[in-house]
């Protein structure tokens, strides 16, 4: 019997599966369940292919069928999403842990763009009761920074992808309750307020604990940080405008489609005239991460 399990991205999931990274509350209603006779769907016009590459390691293909997607995921199996219905049919696997956090990434994304949010490859924090984002490429520490937030108390919004709703007052809306470390990471680093949950790839995986995760309210946007390295020294500098587009631009996913995309160049313009938005220069050292998370709080308390 399918029951509401939790909230991830403003949904309210109902299934009658587990899940591991699900926080309190209520929301608009998903249907998340396991297949029945799923097999190979590759029908429908083809939206877009992803191949690896050493920065995103991703291989899988998005096909538009009838009102909804198919997605195949390197790994995982077949997804089906259907953004209007509010359903999303999960692949038989038996690796759980990978499966749910396959369906937090494309698939949640699907639905959420549907409803007009937009998705960023960010981490995101909360800081004083406003929501903090931290945008960078892959490997540039975004999530052993978020990891270090979470272990000085701050509570997670999300690791990897932010749901951020544009508006007068832009927001953001939290995900999955997880993160995601390399090993060599995770054992120097003292998580807090985490539980690690198994290592089924080159990540440790944690799963937040439950009594900080709190649930899915929508978090008002205070401050966007663009991660940059340097050799020594922190220091925070303020971006304009167009640069802050620029940048923010590549971070976003955004629907392959004319329509989708001037959205999304809208989405950002309009974010980046509301909040400020800083670039943060830091060495990439584990003995820098306090000192990192103070500049920031202060920066953004001040």
């Amino acid at each position: 019997m399918e029951r509401n399990v939790g909230t991830c991205f403003g949904f309210e999931v109902h299934s009658s599966l587990s899940f591991n990274y699900l926080r309190g509350g209520s929301g608009q209603t998903l249907e998340v369940s396991a297949p029945t006779d799923l097999q190979d769907p590759a029908d429908g016009e083809l939206v877009v292919k992803w191949t690896p590459t050493p920065e995103v390691p991703l291989e899988g293909r998005l096909y538009r069928a009838g009102g909804g997607y198919r997605l195949w995921m390197e790994g995982t199996g077949w997804f089906e999403i259907d953004p209007e219905a509010g359903s999303i049919v999960l692949p038989d696997s038996a690796d759980v842990v990978r499966r749910e956090e396959r369906l937090w990434s494309i698939p949640a994304m699907l639905c959420f763009l549907a409803r007009g949010d937009l998705p960023l490859h960010a981490a995101a924090v909360e800081v004083d009761g406003g929501a903090v984002v931290i945008g960078a490429p892959r490997a540039f520490g975004k999530t052993t920074l978020a990891a270090a937030f979470l272990s000085a108390g701050y509570r997670l919004l999300s690791e990897d992808v932010t749901c951020m709703r544009p508006g007068s007052v832009p927001l953001v809306i939290p995900g999955p309750a997880m993160l995601r470390l390399r090993p060599d990471v995770a054992e120097r680093l003292e998580i807090r307020n985490a539980t690690p949950i198994g290592s089924p790839d080159d990540r440790v995986h944690f799963a937040v604990d439950p009594d900080v995760r709190g649930d899915c309210r929508p978090v008002p946007l205070r401050a966007i940080f663009l991660l940059r390295a340097a050799d020594t020294g922190l220091r925070v500098e303020t971006v304009g405008s167009s640069e802050a587009v620029r940048d923010l631009w590549p971070l976003s996913s955004r629907f392959p489609s004319k329509r989708g995309l001037a959205r999304c160049f809208e989405d950002i313009v309009d974010v980046v005239r509301s909040v400020p938005v800083w670039n943060l220069y830091r060495p990439l050292r584990i003995e820098d991460l306090p000192r990192t998370v103070a500049l920031i709080a202060d920066t953004v308390q001040a």
